[in-house]
């Protein structure tokens, strides 16, 4: 290659300091390209890009230092703002880099016109213009090359862009969940921490009672030697029988709350319009009233002769002496045997129905709890509360453990005698035949709830230490299942109508009502006879009062109360004798049995007579003052 002559061609200094200086531009400009690449290290590309042209030379050509690359790159542990500068400068070189390829290209355009203008001026060399036209081609080639790669470095710098905004985008949410996550561990912590706090409050507390109860041990073991051990031991036996007859208690106020539920089931009203549930409310009032002013008095206070009591609890006051001390306290008592005054007057109220008055129905439930059970009552139960002050039926050996007698036979027949001679009844009212399907008096919620109040009104008189109390609890529930299932088989296999359901639920009252009176003498055998016998009996008997007593469809309820109340009260009460003695099914006790049976007659017979009482009485309450002359 011929030299070229600075004097013949004044521009070919420059073209060869361009030719020598690209080289190094190519490689800086690389080098910027990778700046902007590593700003891009935060999100892996998954795309992969074809090497351009421009990185093939610049392989070819010299790169800058190593240590100044690293110097001005950004690796895993530099900053968060590393890769927006970088992305900065990147593009900052990329637009010097288009400027200077501008500059460079005006310059080759001059030089081009100023060869054209020398070829006409002077005798060039044809070897050396070929010389300086490779040249500029190679110039025009190389700028080509770098002006692709610019290009496509500016892309890559666009969509690294794009991928880093959109990585911002991606890891706003889970900035925020990772600061939710923290705010709640820090408020676990602070939980942890309060229930550590109580834990050992507990424990604290937990540790003072272990000493008071180790004090306790040592009390009790120094009042053992000492000998008051007893003493203690009554002490908390009688604490013990006080819960114990509380708890009695709320299961024999049970029962009024069954009948009121059987009562919302039925939408009759009484005489003057007053719903049949609420006129209960006014029956429980006027019962809880009359029993506690006269009717405890004459059940439980001191007797004359066995036939009535004298003693006023109106005010507090006890009998005095020595021997008049009572069993259990005079509160506990008075609220237990209120729950079975309530249950007397209310099977009263459902029998009678709708024939009277609300008035005339709080008149009668006073009478009921303050004349009519009380009196029989203290002639079988007045030493129950007074021992040694005992009536002269219980005097006689007459014995109705849990009222089956008392409250369940006595209202029952009373009820009969009342609806009999009243003779309220509307002489156009129809009968009802025998295929007419009879609505159960009980409904079988209010006879679950019966079920639970029967076990207070069977185990309420035993001491809570005794082993009895279970038995009896479930004796109560076999004869009870017994009776039901015995009544509603009984009208499946030989009955034609459609009263199955309620003589079943009726069946299931009549076991409890008969099982009352010998809960606590009978095996559990024993127990399941006696339920299924008077499951029988209350329909034999339902039918035969409806058949010659109770004929007309308003009197339904009446006979079936007293098939369950009366016949079945009976029934128990005579059960005492014939399955209450020693030993699984003995031979019964024929003295006990005149003495039962003697009982039976005389509560019937005194309940017909009460009736008399109670017509004086609501006559009484109808006639007008006459006016004055």
């Amino acid at each position: 290659m011929h030299m070229i002559s600075t004097r013949r061609f004044p521009l070919a200094l420059p073209i060869l300091l361009i030719l020598l200086l690209l080289p190094m531009w190519g490689g800086g400009l690389a080098y910027a390209a990778e700046k902007s690449g590593q700003a891009d290290d935060a999100k892996p590309s998954t795309e992969k890009t074809e090497p351009s042209k421009q990185d093939q030379d610049a392989d070819k050509t010299p790169t800058p230092d190593k240590g100044a690359k690293d110097k001005g790159s950004t690796g895993d542990d530099a900053p968060k703002g590393g890769s927006g500068n970088a992305k900065a400068q990147a593009q900052s070189q990329i637009e010097n880099s288009m400027a200077n390829i501008e500059v460079i290209q005006q310059t080759l355009e001059s030089l081009r016109k100023e060869i054209e203008n020398s070829k006409e001026s002077a005798d060039i060399n044809r070897s050396g213009m070929q010389t300086v036209k490779d040249g500029l081609d190679l110039i025009n080639n190389k700028l080509k090359d770098v002006t692709t790669g610019l290009d496509q470095n500016r892309g890559i710098v666009s969509a690294n862009t794009a991928n880093i905004e959109q990585l911002k985008q991606d890891m706003l949410p889970l900035t925020r969940d990772t600061r939710a996550n923290i705010a709640e561990l820090n408020s676990q912590k602070s939980l942890i921490e309060d229930n550590s706090i109580r834990l050992y409050e507990i424990l604290i507390q937990l540790n003072t009672l272990e000493e008071k109860l180790k004090a306790l041990k040592d009390a009790l073991v120094s009042a053992k030697n000492s000998g008051k051990g007893d003493e203690l031991k009554l002490a908390v036996n009688a604490d013990l029988n006080r819960l114990w007859m509380l708890l009695s208690i709320v299961l024999v106020f049970f029962a009024p709350l069954a009948f009121v539920l059987s009562g919302r089931n039925r939408q009759e009203l009484l005489a003057d319009g007053t719903e049949q549930h609420q006129g209960m409310l006014l029956a429980c009032l006027g019962v809880f009233l009359g029993y506690f002013v006269l009717g405890f008095g004459l059940m439980y206070g001191t007797t004359y002769s066995g036939w009535i009591g004298a003693s006023s609890y109106l005010l507090g006051s006890a009998p005095s002496g020595a021997s008049a001390q009572p069993v259990y306290p005079f509160p506990l008592f008075v609220l237990y045997h209120t729950g079975f005054a309530m249950l007397s007057a209310l099977i009263v109220y459902v029998a009678v129905g709708s024939r009277l008055s609300s008035a005339a129905h709080m008149v009668l439930a006073v009478f009921v709890g303050a004349i009519l059970m009380p009196v029989f009552g203290h002639w079988a139960w007045s030493g129950y509360f007074i021992p040694g002050n005992k009536g002269w039926l219980e005097g006689i050996g007459f014995t109705d453990q849990g009222g089956s007698t008392v409250i369940n036979s006595v209202s029952a027949w009373f009820a009969f005698a009342l609806v009999w001679k009243l003779e309220l009844a509307n002489p156009s009212s129809p009968t009802q035949t025998d295929n007419t399907p009879d609505e159960p008096v009980y409904s079988s919620s209010a006879t679950l709830l019966l079920w639970l109040s029967w076990f207070g009104f069977t185990t309420a008189a035993l001491p809570i230490s005794s082993d009895q109390i279970p038995s009896v609890m479930l004796n109560t529930g076999l004869a009870a299942a017994a009776g039901g299932m015995t009544a509603f088989l009984h009208y499946v296999f030989f009955r034609t109508d459609k009263s199955r359901i309620a003589r079943g639920l009726s069946g299931f009252v009549s076991g409890l009502v008969a099982v009352a009176a010998c809960a606590q003498s009978v095996t559990f055998m024993e127990a399941a006879v006696i339920g299924a016998c008077a499951g029988l009996l209350q329909n034999m008997a339902f039918s035969v009062l409806r058949k010659y007593f109770l004929k007309q469809a308003w009197q339904v309820r009446t006979a079936y109360l007293v098939a369950i109340h009366g016949v079945g009260g009976v029934w128990g009460t005579l059960c005492f004798a014939l399955l209450g003695t020693e030993g699984n099914f003995d031979l019964p006790d024929l003295d006990q049995l005149v003495i039962q049976a003697e009982g039976a007659v005389v509560a019937i017979g005194y309940s017909v007579l009460m009736t008399y009482v109670a017509l004086m009485l609501l006559s009484f309450r109808k006639k007008q003052p006459q006016p004055m002359a």
